[in-house]
């Protein structure tokens, strides 16, 4: 029987060895761990009493997610930034090419370093980095410490979910339009679906939770007004969070119209049903946020 299991191991090895390395890219990886220099003042910074170097960055990358789909389109949260778009592989000179779709044009290149069926390590480039750090970095999340480094190197590991229907998986397009900035100015119905997106995500994120059976739901890979709690749901004020929530907009004056348009989630008292299942009451608690923004702002 062990001569048997060893077998089987070498089989898959072999196989595994011989799959391109653009199939292997093929997936869905989860951020673990970087390098880059200064790590021991980095650490320092970001480590809390009694926590180990792996719990360190799986705090610090919790959430981010590169997936490269077999369409060639890809979805990327890094660093709370969320990039859709298409992606091409240079085997020769090992560079990955992911174009943004969005009005951001936060296009970059990263060379893949190494990638197997578990684990898939890139290096990213000063200038792309630092695009996307001087987007989002705070005085409460440490980005910053990130900028102006002459690499950094990314280690991820593979993540096996899978969905079947783009609608399901919380990274897709599907699910994240509102994220993706526009190139123009947008019409009231046009930022009224934006908005209407927004809340579709939330509600997925607390289906996929009960369907996943997770014992948590990360809230640190994106950014809301909206927030739902243990003890209810409320819309913090816009200028606390403007400079996030102006990001997914054309202007601030859309984004301003977005906000505006979110308050009527709270035209009418929300019922908060009775269960031990916490995410299932707040699935129900955002349905009846949606119900009540199409009805205030139906035609």
């Amino acid at each position: 029987m062990k001569q048997l299991i060893c077998c089987l191991i070498l089989l898959i090895s072999l196989a595994a060895c011989k799959r391109d390395s653009s199939d292997l890219l093929v997936g869905r990886w989860d951020f673990s761990s970087l390098e880059m220099p200064g790590m021991p003042d980095f650490l320092y910074e970001i480590k809390k009493t009694g926590d180990d170097n792996a719990l360190t960055f799986k705090k610090f990358l919790l959430g981010d997610k590169l997936i490269l789909r077999k369409d060639s389109t890809f979805d990327l949260v890094m660093l709370k930034q969320y990039i859709h778009g298409s992606w091409k592989y240079d085997k020769e000179n090992k560079n990955l090419f992911l174009k943004d779709v969005s009005a951001n044009k936060l296009n970059m290149t990263v060379r893949i370093d190494s990638v197997n069926a578990v684990r898939l390590i890139f290096d990213i480039d000063e200038f792309s980095l630092n695009k996307i750090v001087n987007l989002h970095a705070a005085d409460n999340n440490y980005y910053d410490l990130l900028q102006n480094k002459s690499y950094c190197q990314f280690y991820l590991d593979v993540d096996r979910e899978q969905y079947s229907d783009l609608k399901n998986d919380p990274y897709s397009i599907e699910n994240n339009k509102w994220r993706v900035k526009p190139f123009e100015q947008e019409t009231d119905k046009q930022i009224k679906e934006r908005v209407f997106n927004h809340l579709d995500f939330w509600q997925n994120l607390f289906a996929d939770a009960q369907e996943k059976e997770r014992s948590y739901v990360a809230y640190s890979w994106f950014d809301s007004p909206l927030v739902v709690a243990e003890n209810g749901v409320k819309l913090e004020f816009y200028d606390e969070h403007k400079r996030e929530w102006d990001q997914n907009f054309y202007d601030s004056t859309d984004a301003n119209k977005g906000y505006q348009m979110m308050r009527k989630c709270f035209s009418k008292k929300l019922k908060f049903m009775e269960t031990d299942d916490k995410y299932k009451r707040h699935e129900d608690v955002i349905k009846q946020l949606k119900a009540n923004y199409t009805e205030a702002l139906k035609d």
